[in-house]
């Protein structure tokens, strides 16, 4: 199981940005910078680091730091 900490660390270390720069409001798209591909990419390296698989219908509404972490943790449960 993934906890939010460890989740935290991949994102940081997916994006080479250090911990402390990873704001659980941050906006993948506003705050963070990246495009509809790059987060593709960070949720595609975060299911294959965490053992998990994304539903299409669960990332589109994904649109903080916050909510990838909270995905994660509840798919981490099943």
């Amino acid at each position: 199981m993934a906890d939010q900490q460890q989740i935290i660390e991949a994102i940081a270390e997916n994006l080479t940005l250090p911990v402390a720069d990873i704001d659980m409001e941050a906006s993948l798209q506003d705050d963070m910078g990246l495009n509809p591909v790059e987060v593709a990419d960070l949720l595609a390296d975060l299911a294959h680091r965490f053992k998990i698989v994304f539903e299409p219908g669960e990332v589109e509404h994904i649109k903080t730091i916050g909510d990838v972490v909270e995905l994660i943790e509840d798919k981490s449960l099943e």
